[in-house]
């Protein structure tokens, strides 16, 4: 089997614009210091991508913009929020959130 020259360069190009995107800030913070505030201002990440992941999934009922009412998800939301404001924690945060997910729908269903 051969590899065409044009389709290893294509498959090099796509690996090259996978990683760079993800090496290059871990190379550049081993070598830049931050200010303090932008350190700290870094920390609040974690919460800002948990909240934005489940306002999409309270705030759209089906394909439609709503909030969705339904207990499970609403009570299940609330405590994956609080967990990660107190954790500041993805992984605990959504193995709780989806663990209070199953357990609220086997209690309410």
């Amino acid at each position: 089997m051969t590899v065409r020259p044009e389709i290893l360069l294509m498959i090099l190009a796509c690996m090259a614009v996978t990683i760079v995107p993800r090496v290059l800030p871990l190379v550049l913070a081993q070598v830049i210091r931050l200010p303090r505030l932008v350190e700290e201002w870094l920390t609040y990440i974690p919460i800002a991508v948990i909240a934005a992941l489940l306002a999409d999934q309270l705030l759209l009922v089906g394909e439609s913009p709503g909030i969705t009412w339904s207990l499970p998800h609403v009570l299940a939301g609330i405590g994956a929020l609080a967990i990660a404001a107190v954790t500041r924690s993805i992984a605990l945060t959504v193995i709780g959130g989806v663990a209070m997910f199953a357990v609220l729908q086997l209690v309410v269903s």
